[in-house]
């Protein structure tokens, strides 16, 4: 009797999520929605060490710039009783660097696992509808400000990542254009 009530409920929950799926096989159902490759698959270790040590591309200027994101501690120690180092200190810090110093520097970055766990907890956040929040947080302006044309839910899945790039590569071009 009660083997025959937990199949009869395991049967209605798969049917309903069946009825919603169009009938596609549930598990492990990667097809319903657009793919897009996560943030950690577009900012391999494979791509991104070789651009840091293109020096055509990773010009002084570009390294300063890719600089400024990190956190002041990775450059100094704060003072005893704070919380983050002193803008001065920072400076000096970054200063006394070669460039050679700070690709060291950024590849460690690149190679971390905080970076790639970063990359991660973004990609899930946008594939599951933080692409609004996120995108206004970081000034990456995206389409329909990161809804569902003419909705109000935000865009998911891989339709999120993929209009984060593009309004990522959009934000870089208008700001290129502006300077």
């Amino acid at each position: 009797m009660i083997c025959s009530a937990s199949s009869d409920a395991a049967a209605a929950v798969r049917n309903f999520l069946q009825s919603l799926g169009g009938n596609q096989n549930m598990a492990g159902n990667q097809s319903r929605g657009k793919l897009y490759p996560l943030l950690t698959d577009l900012l391999d270790t494979n791509h991104t060490v070789p651009m840091i040590d293109d020096a055509a591309v990773c010009t002084d200027e570009f390294v300063e710039n890719l600089l400024n994101f990190l956190p002041p501690t990775v450059f100094a120690l704060p003072e005893p009783g704070k919380k983050e180092p002193g803008e001065a200190a920072v400076a000096a810090a970054r200063k006394a660097m070669s460039l050679a110093q700070k690709r060291a520097l950024l590849r460690k970055v690149v190679r971390s696992p905080q970076f790639h766990q970063s990359l991660a907890s973004m990609s899930m956040a946008l594939r599951d509808g933080g692409l609004p929040s996120i995108s206004e947080a970081l000034g990456v302006k995206v389409q329909n400000g990161g809804l569902v044309a003419g909705g109000t839910m935000p865009l998911g899945g891989g339709e999120a990542i993929e209009a984060f790039i593009n309004g990522a590569k959009k934000s870089v071009t208008e700001k290129k254009g502006g300077q």
